[in-house]
């Protein structure tokens, strides 16, 4: 269990936010400075474009490209939220050329939900 936190901590990170709008990535070091962050905007996606799985595997390949151009090649990945383009994130850092060592899926989930409004009477 040591090894294995120790192990997290000298990697760096992908954090991906994939919502039903957007994509939201960013390269963080291993101390947890934040290095770049891409989106479906920056790569000139607009309106509904943004919310496409096509829009979200552009703006992993880009990261996954610009973080082995920084030398970073060895990645732990955290992936939130519930988008479109979630489910081919690990395709295109595979086929961008890093080494992923671990995909951790840190969506918040309701344990018991809001409490229930009172009723009418």
């Amino acid at each position: 269990m040591i090894k294995q936190k120790q192990l997290e901590k000298s990697l760096s990170v992908i954090s991906i936010q994939c919502s039903s709008n957007n994509t939201i990535a960013s390269l963080i070091d291993p101390s947890g400075n934040l290095i770049t962050t891409l989106s479906c905007g920056y790569l000139k996606y607009k309106g509904s474009r943004k919310s496409t799985q096509i829009a979200s595997q552009q703006v992993i390949f880009c990261l996954g490209e610009k973080a082995l151009s920084l030398g970073y090649n060895r990645l732990l990945v955290k992936i939130k939220g519930i988008g479109k383009g979630r489910n081919s994130i690990i395709k295109e850092l595979k086929k961008a050329g890093l080494e992923l060592v671990k995909v951790i899926d840190v969506t918040p989930i309701p344990h018991n939900g809001c409490r229930i409004a009172k009723g009418k009477k």
